[in-house]
């Protein structure tokens, strides 16, 4: 592939997202197994059916994921995060290959992404951040991959999968998210790579 744009997701992708989520769990269900809970989530399951199937009652899941929700971006959670292992060093490969880079990412708080590059180092290494609802992010981020003229995403999700599909752009699939390989994998988004260096290495 010639050089040209290649669009990253954040969470799950550059950033270690896992002791976010694992902890904002444990503050509303305290005696969570965090471990399992996680190990769910990557095997498909929403926030509300990995509680439910790690025993708590469905009412009380209810609420916990209303809860999760609401506070998942909250500053003191959004600390917790920390650049994968070679994240940094991935982006400045790819910088260097003359790749121009885009984040494009689904969050809430759009405000809270940008000081957040900032403090884990990433925001010098790329040219663009795009934010979309989460509600959605398949058909958000497609639009934005046609309009950076995106070669490639590099993302850990089936909704990722589903945008690059959208915006007719090659998807390379990292299983170190939202999503585990074992998940990508049957679902034919392969080969998976292990990690958003391997995916650069790829491009």
């Amino acid at each position: 592939m010639t050089a040209g744009t290649v669009a990253l997701d954040l969470d799950g992708t550059l950033i270690d997202c896992r002791e976010r989520q694992v902890a904002v769990a444990r503050a509303l269900v305290p005696a969570l197994d965090g471990d399992r809970f996680w190990a769910a989530k990557r095997d498909g399951a929403t926030t509300r059916a990995a509680l439910e199937a790690l025993g708590v009652a469905v009412a009380d899941a209810a609420a916990a994921a209303s809860g999760w929700a609401a506070a998942i971006e909250d500053d003191e959670w959004l600390a917790l995060d920390a650049p994968l292992p070679g994240a940094v060093e991935a982006l400045a490969a790819l910088r260097a290959a003359g790749r121009r880079l885009v984040v494009v990412t689904a969050r809430r708080r759009g405000d809270a992404v940008g000081p957040q590059l900032e403090r884990l180092g990433l925001r010098a290494l790329v040219d663009a951040v795009e934010v979309v609802s989460p509600r959605d992010p398949a058909r958000g981020k497609a639009p934005i991959l046609r309009t950076h003229a995106a070669a490639a995403l590099i993302g850990d999700t089936e909704s990722d999968a589903a945008a690059a599909a959208a915006a007719g752009v090659r998807f390379l699939a990292v299983g170190t998210g939202q999503r585990s390989p074992r998940f990508l994998a049957a679902r034919a988004l392969t080969p998976v790579y292990a990690d958003v260096g391997a995916a650069a290495r790829a491009l």
